[in-house]
């Protein structure tokens, strides 16, 4: 895994941007919602898709004590893909940015050390689905020092999941289930409270009435 690591990181920064990692990702093989930035990546009403995404592989990190440092993305301006913010800009003036800004989180780009542990929990959660992926990597990378090899041996990681892991992904996947239902709940009462406040912003300005329903 160093060496793959190394092979990401042509620059020997020590560090993952998110993209690259996303990549990674991919290349092993593993699909768009098991890709925890790619997942994340939707743009908002007051953050751009890549904050977001930032936002959801953070957490991730967070959740399995995954090393990461912490860096500041480089962004042009947030392009509001919702067109709400043209409506409140005609209503708020110039009140408007300090009404509805919101600071961009952190890009987290993960450490070799996080790298190598990230895929320990990977391997000893489902062995064999990992030893194909890292088979099929092997051979898209073509690093130098595995040519002629020819594939991965099985026996290189083990045999069985280990069950101590599993009873760890258990844990994280339940605590993360639950926090997420909480951070669901707060959602939908801040989008409730933004949709009322978007129905008086419009009725300043537009003689028409419009109905919300919250479900």
């Amino acid at each position: 895994m160093n060496d793959i690591f190394s092979h990401l990181d042509p620059q020997n920064m020590g560090l993952l941007l998110p993209e690259t990692f996303s990549r990674f990702l991919d290349d092993m093989g593993y699909l768009p919602h098991e890709n925890a930035w790619k997942s994340g990546l939707t743009a908002t009403f007051n953050q751009s898709a890549e904050s977001n995404a930032d936002r959801t592989l953070k957490n991730a990190f967070d959740l399995f004590s995954i090393d990461h440092q912490l860096l500041q993305r480089k962004q042009g301006p947030h392009v509001d893909p919702t067109g709400l913010s043209q409506t409140l800009q005609g209503v708020l003036g110039g009140a408007f940015m300090s009404a509805t800004r919101e600071v961009a989180p952190p890009m987290p780009a993960i450490t070799r050390k996080g790298f190598v542990d990230i895929t320990i929990v990977e391997m000893l959660s489902d062995p064999s689905r990992e030893w194909g992926n890292l088979s099929r990597l092997l051979h898209k990378y073509k690093l130098p020092r595995y040519i002629g090899w020819g594939d991965l041996p099985r026996s290189v990681i083990p045999a069985m999941p280990d069950q101590a892991m599993l009873n760890r992904v258990a844990s994280v996947t339940a605590f993360a289930k639950q926090k997420g239902e909480k951070e669901l709940e707060a959602a939908r009462m801040k989008a409730q409270i933004s949709a009322r406040a978007n129905q008086i912003a419009i009725d300043l300005i537009d003689d028409r009435r419009y109905e919300y329903r919250y479900i």
